[in-house]
């Protein structure tokens, strides 16, 4: 099993950079996702939004009674008004067409600071209901305070009108959730696919990952016959052929990788005797010949051409280097220098 020997962090860079394009389009995709989604929540919050009434009532404890004050709080109340004494009563008034546990639900109270100052919350579906379950409300607590010692009176001070409730605009942050979401997702695959150690972005991870040397490299697009490191391809194949009589090349793919380096190289000019590069197919032991593996950049290969590779030295095969083929232009301009690519 082939051991990644550190990560390089230029090529890791490299990567990141050039994929940018991808992940800024991940991340507009979230943006839209995010707000759009966002949109669905607020129409659908819209149809069934609630009706509220706020009143804040003002309970004047008897005097010499000032103990209940510590034991009146929003949760005391929460558990009286669901009592007979205030909620048995306003069902009387409001009548069997109103469920009681219905009523009780739309029902909160709070004491936001002073104990005196109680707060009534009311909300339904329906303006009108809302508007009844609190003046039922209002009529029950007043009897409620007459038939307790502990109070002199309770005392509406303020009543707001009954208002709809506005759904919560956060567009902006779902924006940019889903784009958190999907450019971090696209980063983490990004980062995941170059760290498995599976693909080969330079003729560094060829050598140290296989074991071979290099003879050159040749890019996907923008290959010129004065190009540094196609010159050396030219001159490392000129150089086999001179020795051997036909260099048979090795690839992962059923022989497409090779016939598409063997295009490139052709297209060159170069002056090399394209012929003499044959399938791997054909390698015979018995003639003065090698294997040249072909390794195309930036895919998942390592396996693949491993077990390849294993097959043919097995089988007596002599592999006299590789190639880094289909490289990407832009990047090597960026990992090399482009004065260097």
């Amino acid at each position: 099993m082939i051991i990644r020997q550190g990560i390089d962090s230029k090529a890791l860079l490299v990567t990141l950079i050039r994929n940018l394009p991808r992940l800024l389009l991940l991340a507009v995709a979230g943006a839209v996702l995010g707000s759009g989604l966002h949109l669905v929540l607020v129409l659908y919050q819209s149809g069934t939004a609630m009706f509220v009434a706020e009143t804040e009532y003002y309970v004047d404890f008897a005097d010499g009674r000032l103990e209940a004050k510590d034991y009146y709080n929003d949760f005391t109340w929460n558990d009286v008004i669901a009592t007979d004494l205030i909620l048995g009563r306003m069902m009387e008034e409001l009548g069997a067409s109103y469920d009681r546990a219905e009523v009780k639900q739309m029902i909160t109270a709070d004491i936001l600071s002073d104990v005196r100052y109680l707060t009534i919350t009311v909300k339904g579906r329906d303006e009108g209901e809302v508007a009844k379950v609190s003046a039922a409300f209002e009529h029950a607590i007043m009897v409620f305070a007459d038939s307790k010692d502990e109070f002199d009176a309770i005392d509406k001070i303020e009543d707001n009108d009954i208002v709809r409730e506005q759904p919560k605009w956060f567009a902006k942050r779902a924006a940019l959730l889903g784009v958190a979401i999907f450019a971090g997702t696209g980063v983490f695959f990004v980062l995941l696919a170059f760290l498995a150690g599976d693909r080969f972005y330079t003729k560094t991870d060829v050598m140290k990952f296989l074991g071979l040397t290099v003879e050159g490299m040749l890019y996907r697009s923008g290959n010129q016959q004065s190009g540094r490191q196609e010159r050396r391809l030219v001159d490392g194949i000129l150089k086999l052929l001179k020795a051997h009589d036909k260099i048979y090349l090795l690839d992962a793919s059923d022989g497409q990788d090779a016939a598409l380096f063997v295009k490139r190289l052709a297209a060159l000019h170069a002056g090399i005797n394209c012929d003499a590069l044959l399938p791997c197919e054909q390698y015979s032991t018995d003639e003065n010949a090698v294997l040249l593996v072909v390794v195309p950049f930036g895919i998942v290969y390592r396996e693949k051409i491993t077990d390849e590779i294993n097959n043919a030295v097995t089988h007596g095969g002599t592999i006299a280097g590789a190639v880094l083929t289909e490289c990407d232009k832009r990047w090597s301009d960026m990992y090399y220098g482009r004065e260097r690519a």
